[in-house]
């Protein structure tokens, strides 16, 4: 358009350049603003703080904080100094990302630069401080707003009530609301929903649902998350019942239920152990013209694996790939796990294989998965071999990955090898845990390897962390037999007293 203009001798002037820059930033091609903004200024085209603001927000936009600074470098350079609003793009910025202070940096040159902290200024400061959970903090900075004069709104509201909720000062948030209606401001669904999660999160859906009422009571109409977040802490709470008739009451009152008011539904009924509704309410999403998502499938998936619905969970996994879905990393993990633990080994190696020819990201938790059942299912070698890939796919073991092969090379005899990994182990950082230890001792412990695993024992203490049960009682339960009784002094000295312990 802009080549036409030229073509026709007319040259765009900064308003409509403006216009097409911050058409690029809102459409998330900040690359191409860039490129615009530079051609701009080779053409001389004057560039004020309009211009540079509309850059600054794209930028802020996509939390591309280098290039944000980069432009506030040219500004200085160009002798243009930044405006409230300017200011306000930054502090904004740096307070989505939690760099607390960074944006006070930012804050305090405000008043270097005789402007003001405004309510967008102060909004900022305080919502980040809520969500780092320093509403002390918050609520400080709160009163320095109103003894400076500066009038809060419903934003600054919103986000103290968050964080008051969040860190349990509910007598101090319900005396905000009051504040905040005293002062004329009227809240909106954005506040009501966030109060809703945070009562949710907390399991207080009683009190959540009393605010829904309340809503409507002072003529706030509920939208769609306001009825999803209710679902899903009724989903939490295991209370299906009263989760179905929200969506029944979302329908009537004309709003439409979308894919994630139904994934709190599925969810709910697959942890409740009730995966023959789950998979009815799959079916009703599609004739109510609500397309699932990958993680909705994943979802029924998993629930069917679960149920030991197999058949059924393969049908829908053919199902997924037929219908062109994208499987993501989660969805193949379900259903190797699943293909797994159904001794379908051999079916679950072939899709491995193919996700490897595929050049497909894997995570360790893949790797997991079929170590632990090529393990189980005899194949030794392969797992070895898969153990001995998992570098060549960017990846580290985890702690699970190192208990699979340890435990196994216990099993095979080769204690020495399995002393060996475990050094390894902890040389690469990666710490045992009390269930890895545990463990270890127990499978030592029955293969009357007493000396060996009381060297685990002494981590344990190391690390202070307890004996299991199980451990327990393997360990009372050997030292009970006469031919391991002077086995206990090579224990650690607090197990000597099972040298005492008679059958």
């Amino acid at each position: 358009m802009l080549k036409e203009m030229s073509a026709h001798g007319h040259q765009p002037d900064a308003v409509t350049c403006n216009l097409l820059l911050d058409y690029h930033c809102k459409n998330g091609r900040c690359a191409e603003a860039r490129n615009f903004f530079d051609s701009m200024i080779e053409k001389g085209m004057k560039i004020d703080v309009t211009t540079y603001g509309t850059l600054l927000h794209g930028y802020a936009a996509k939390g591309a904080l280098s290039d944000m600074h980069a432009i506030l470098d040219l500004m200085a350079a160009n002798g243009i100094s930044p405006d409230h609003h300017i200011f306000n793009i930054v502090l904004c910025a740096y307070g989505k990302c939690g760099m607390l202070d960074e944006a006070m940096h930012i804050f305090d040159q405000m008043r270097q630069q005789g402007l003001s902290p405004n309510v967008v200024s102060y909004g900022a400061i305080i919502d980040a401080l809520c969500k780092l959970g320093r509403v002390d903090e918050a609520m400080l900075k709160f009163d320095q707003m109103i003894y400076e004069g500066v009038t809060p709104n419903i934003v600054v509201f919103t986000s103290l009530v968050y964080g008051l909720c969040s860190v349990d000062k509910w007598a101090k948030a319900d005396g905000l609301f009051s504040e905040m209606l005293n002062q004329g401001i009227h809240p909106n669904a954005t506040f009501f929903n966030t109060i809703m999660c945070n009562l949710c999160r907390k399991g207080r859906v009683t009190e959540a649902q009393v605010l829904l009422d309340l809503m409507v009571h002072v003529g706030v109409r509920p939208d769609v998350i306001s009825y999803t977040t209710l679902i899903d802490g009724y989903c939490l709470a295991g209370r299906m019942k009263e989760a179905m008739k929200l969506l029944d009451d979302m329908v009537l009152v004309g709003l439409k239920p979308n894919a994630f008011s139904y994934n709190s539904l599925l969810h709910g009924y697959c942890r409740a152990g009730r995966i023959d509704d789950a998979v009815r309410l799959f079916r009703e999403m599609s004739s109510n013209e609500v397309r699932p998502r990958c993680v909705t499938y994943n979802i029924v998936l998993h629930g069917l694996f679960r149920s030991g619905k197999f058949s059924e969970a393969k049908e829908l996994y053919l199902n997924m790939i037929k219908s062109g879905l994208q499987l993501d990393l989660y969805t193949y993990n379900i259903i190797l796990n699943g293909l797994c633990k159904n001794k379908c080994v051999d079916e679950a190696f072939k899709i491995f294989q193919s996700l490897c020819s595929k050049d497909f990201q894997l995570d360790i938790i893949t790797f997991d998965i079929m170590i632990g059942a090529l393990l189980k299912s005899g194949r030794k070698e392969d797992a070895m071999d898969m153990f001995a890939a998992i570098s060549a796919h960017g990846l580290v073991p985890s702690i699970m990955t190192y208990r699979l092969m340890i435990q196994n090379l216990i099993k095979e005899g080769m204690l020495d090898e399995s002393e060996n990994l475990f050094r390894a182990m902890e040389k690469s950082g990666c710490t045992p845990d009390s269930f890895m230890l545990n463990s270890l001792v127990r499978r030592l412990l029955r293969r009357g390897e007493i000396m060996r695993a009381g060297a685990y024992l002494s981590k344990i203490d190391q690390m202070n962390f307890s004996l299991e049960a199980a451990t327990t009682s393997l360990l009372i339960s050997v030292f009970s037999r006469e031919e391991y009784q002077h086995h206990a002094k090579s224990l650690p000295e607090k197990y000597h007293f099972l040298v005492d312990v008679k059958k």
